[in-house]
């Protein structure tokens, strides 16, 4: 465990972590059951910097930071990997030329506006719930929010095919047996749901409902599942669990 967590915060965040990790290839394949536990302890650090924040600044100044902090200590990891999603599929071109926009590293118009977009849509909808959460629920939705990307991300790992040179990055997620993943689920749904109740787990449950459509709209495409768009429903992950939690508690559901 004390491999993985070292080595998920090596791959995953801007934390300086001069810690050498045997075989890390196959590590990051017997690792995935502890990707969430990663995540989750992340989005402790986060939200005790919301916290700390909540001090400073009103609630909702507070939580803009929270995401700014979040695409600092990540580097923008799968932000950069929902841009590209967005220039490729929105390009209305063929899978060839999607996958060839997918791996340009320039940012073109349609992945600037997803970004916005996301921007928009997550700070508006904290906002918003930020009228029916307390703050000490509110630094819980830091946490949980942070955890679910890489909920969301291990879910596309079952039985995923790689549509490019398998020799490449994402090689490493290729092989996941699907205990792993089921194990990484577990601890999501234990930790939404001890924190929200059953609105946690509702709005949990949207994340592998919308993963399904997901995975089959990519894999139709593209014909299979390249890195770029892992990274994009990992950031889409959060933002699922969040428009839907609104709506619960806005609707008092």
């Amino acid at each position: 465990m004390k491999d993985a967590l070292i080595l998920f915060g090596q791959f995953f965040t801007k934390l300086n972590i001069p810690i050498p990790v045997d075989d890390a290839t196959n590590k990051f394949k017997t690792s995935i059951q502890y990707i969430t536990l990663f995540s989750f302890l992340l989005g402790c650090i986060e939200g005790l910097i919301f916290w700390g924040f909540t001090y400073l600044f009103p609630l909702w100044f507070a939580w803009i930071l929270y995401w700014i902090t979040d695409g600092l200590l990540t580097g923008g990891f799968h932000l950069d990997a929902l841009a590209d999603t967005a220039d490729g599929f929105f390009s209305s071109r063929t899978s060839d030329k999607i996958f060839a926009i997918m791996k340009d590293s320039r940012l073109g118009t349609m992945g600037s506006l997803a970004l916005l977009y996301y921007y928009a849509l997550v700070t508006g909808l904290g906002i918003v719930i930020s009228h029916y959460l307390n703050l000490i629920h509110m630094i819980l939705l830091t946490i949980c929010l942070t955890m679910l990307t890489k909920a969301g991300l291990s879910l596309l790992f079952y039985k995923m095919v790689y549509p490019g040179n398998k020799k490449g990055l994402s090689n490493i997620w290729l092989g996941i047996k699907p205990w792993r993943i089921v194990v990484a689920q577990v601890f999501a749904i234990f930790i939404v749901t001890l924190c929200f109740s059953w609105e946690g787990l509702v709005s949990y449950l949207m994340i592998p409902l919308v993963a399904i459509f997901y995975h089959r709209k990519v894999t139709k495409v593209l014909g299979g599942t390249p890195g770029d768009t892992l990274g994009a429903f990992a950031s889409l992950s959060p933002l699922i669990f969040l428009i839907t939690f609104t709506i619960l508690l806005r609707f008092g559901l």
